[in-house]
């Protein structure tokens, strides 16, 4: 029976992390192994990373990569997770509660 693909949730993160891997390991003098070792994970999964084959890593082993490889979150999904993103939506619910609360004071 053939192993059902998982789905890229986010193609644009997972484009940049493969790159991101790469490229920050060879800024480090890295090997595949090193950074599996780093990570806590195998050399075939760094790999499949680095290959885009591998799609949505736990948030341990995305935790477990900045460490590996020196970096923020931020630079490894390629995304400023700093700060919340709202829809459109989200925000005029949001402004529409602060203008409610806000007059109640």
């Amino acid at each position: 029976m053939a192993q059902e693909q998982r789905v890229d949730r986010n193609p644009t993160i997972t484009a940049h992390m493969a790159a991101y891997i790469h490229v920050r390991r060879h800024e480090l003098g890295l090997s595949l192994d090193d950074v599996a070792k780093r990570s806590g994970s195998s050399k075939a999964h760094i790999w499949a990373l680095e290959r885009r084959r591998s799609k949505n890593p736990t948030l341990w082993l995305t935790l477990a990569l900045c460490d590996a490889l020196q970096c923020s979150l931020n630079s490894l999904i390629g995304v400023d997770v700093s700060q919340p993103m709202f829809s459109e939506q989200e925000m005029a619910l949001i402004d529409a509660h602060r203008r409610i609360f806000a007059t109640a004071e």
